[in-house]
């Protein structure tokens, strides 16, 4: 996500930024919490919560909190003037979170970067209020991991951190911003607390299995929607930089032995578009043993009959086979490589979004 590189080099500059992001949603609001749009001092803006009447009063609210250091959170009910006057065409309520980033974050969002580059997942938890104000000290962050090792801290103590890391898995596995509200405890002096808790997942890896025409129209829409991008073949003459410049790797190796060189994890999505039905069964054989939250392969309903035909009598099961959408991408019509191209990143992003079992 490029708003994390945003606020890293913002607050390695100690330029004043503001980030707004949704952390509640109701009806057809464009955006989904977690949203988020970054307001920067000299009024360029990065990201977006949706555009129109509610990112012109999030901008002019940053501007004060800016300056004020004291952030906030607006509510803005999408009535139909407000869509009018401002060109909307979504209805719903959405809470919109304005917080001033401190250049005592910076280490955070470093290694949120880091994480997200490299693998793994972890829960980052931000102070909205205490008691109904917003609270101005620098430890009203952390990010925690799975293990429990942790960057930044929480003023209110290590009791709500530990509160926090024990609701990290249930966000991490929904993938769905939150916010955890806490009454008044004994020994505690708040009334009222409310924190926002956002998953924090790697970003989805994209392995394209093949090289030819439908993969060099689709390497740069998946890269533009913010997946990474590996291209596999075993032909230098395809697998280079030359035809793939947008990819994150291209690698040329022989199928048999590439996922002994690859990880393949929850978050990897598999598209088998190679050039022969060998191929292609031979790669979903082994994709079905990773824990791919997605697998795709292209082909006619009578190739893909033949593929699971003999991949039964090896001793695949029926329902593993379930898991593949074959033949890949959403059904539009497509038929050039770069209609097949759009119809497979729309299946990815139906994905992505826990759209698409």
């Amino acid at each position: 996500m490029r708003i994390y590189t945003e606020i890293i080099h913002a607050l390695e500059r100690k330029e004043p930024v503001v980030l707004a992001t949704i952390i509640h949603r109701m009806g057809s609001a464009p955006r989904e919490a977690g949203a988020k749009f970054l307001v920067k001092k000299d009024g360029s803006c990065v990201g977006s919560i949706g555009g129109g009447c509610v990112e012109a009063e999030v901008w002019q609210k940053a501007q004060k909190v800016m300056q004020t250091g004291a952030g906030s959170v607006l509510h803005f009910n999408l009535t139909a003037e407000q869509l009018a006057d401002g060109g909307l065409i979504c209805g719903g309520n959405i809470h919109v979170f304005l917080e001033p980033l401190r250049e005592g974050f910076l280490e955070i969002y470093r290694e949120i970067e880091r994480l997200r580059q490299q693998g793994g997942s972890g829960i980052l938890a931000t102070v909205i209020s205490v008691n109904g104000e917003y609270p101005r000290g620098e430890a009203v962050k952390v990010f925690i991991k799975p293990s429990g090792e942790k960057t930044g801290s929480l003023f209110l103590g290590e009791d709500l951190e530990q509160k926090i890391f024990k609701e990290a898995e249930r966000f991490i596995r929904a993938k769905r911003v939150g916010v955890m509200k806490i009454g008044a405890e004994a020994g505690h002096r708040w009334k009222d607390l409310e924190i926002l808790l956002e998953p924090i997942i790697a970003e989805p890896t994209v392995y394209i299995f093949g090289a030819g025409h439908i993969s060099q129209q689709l390497a740069p829409l998946v890269k533009r929607v913010h997946f990474k991008v590996v291209v596999i073949d075993d032909r230098a003459m395809f697998a280079n930089r030359d035809l793939f410049p947008e990819a994150d790797e291209v690698m040329v190796t022989e199928f048999e032995r590439v996922f002994d060189q690859i990880q393949i994890n929850e978050f990897s999505y598999v598209i088998i578009v190679t050039r022969g039905h060998l191929y292609d069964g031979m790669i979903l054989e082994k994709a079905l043993q990773t824990d791919a939250c997605y697998i795709g392969m292209i082909g006619s309903k009578k190739k893909i009959q033949i593929l699971y035909k003999n991949l039964v009598e090896k001793g695949v099961s029926k329902v593993a086979l379930e898991r593949v959408h074959a033949p890949i991408g959403l059904d539009i019509g497509s038929e050039t490589p770069e209609e097949i191209a759009i119809s497979i990143v729309a299946q990815l992003i139906m994905k992505r979004r826990g759209r698409l079992a």
